[in-house]
């Protein structure tokens, strides 16, 4: 943006380097290059008015991410794979587990294989409330279970014994979001208005 204003500058020094220049000026000229200058003056200010906006800008960005940052490491973040989780010690329904977990920098967890399980559910056994545990995946098109975070169909699943509810069944219109249990790691469809903790995950880990 600097140097936008800097060109900007030298143009209108040529400008009345050349008017000056000249040994006579009609009145329609001097018209002519009183309103060039009042134009090139008009750009420059709208310039300069738009590098404050971008500044400030990337000030509140700036901030924005600091606060992220310093709410990031203020959680007991676990680090697994070059991961970290997060285990949510407060009960709400599976919408707001997932906006919870968007807030404070991650996505409800998503599990890629039976090893990430495993270390998982070994946390949520030390975890404060034993319990259930909201995982991130969930099937919007009933029997199409999905990952919320990339929208990927579950290439890994560990889910009890005839869950979940087959699509003919009518509980699988309602059981439309996954939980995982502390004791054994396996997994259930269950309401998504069901009041339960939640595994939080993040690519990114600042410890």
């Amino acid at each position: 943006m600097t140097s936008v204003l800097m060109v900007t500058f030298i143009m209108m020094c040529m400008v009345c380097e050349t008017v000056f220049s000249l040994p006579c000026l009609t009145n329609k000229s001097k018209e002519d290059f009183i309103k060039a200058r009042k134009a090139l003056t008009n750009l420059e200010d709208f310039l300069k008015s738009q590098a404050s906006a971008i500044n400030s800008k990337v000030q509140a960005l700036d901030t924005d991410l600091t606060s992220m940052e310093a709410n990031f490491k203020r959680r007991q973040w676990r680090k697994y794979n070059s991961h970290c989780y997060y285990i949510g010690d407060d009960t709400v329904i599976w919408t707001d587990a997932e906006r919870t977990c968007r807030e404070i920098g991650g996505y409800l967890a998503k599990i890629d294989d039976s090893s990430e399980n495993s270390w998982i559910q070994q946390q949520l056994k030390n975890a404060s409330i034993k319990n259930y545990h909201w995982l991130g995946s969930t099937d919007v098109v009933n029997g199409d279970w999905r990952w919320i975070y990339d929208q990927t169909q579950l290439s890994y699943k560990n889910f009890n014994s005839g869950r979940p509810y087959p699509t003919s069944n009518a509980y699988s219109h309602s059981n439309n979001c996954i939980m995982m249990h502390y004791s054994n790691g396996n997994w259930l469809d269950n309401p998504c208005s069901s009041s339960l903790p939640y595994v939080c995950e993040s690519n990114f880990c600042f410890q």
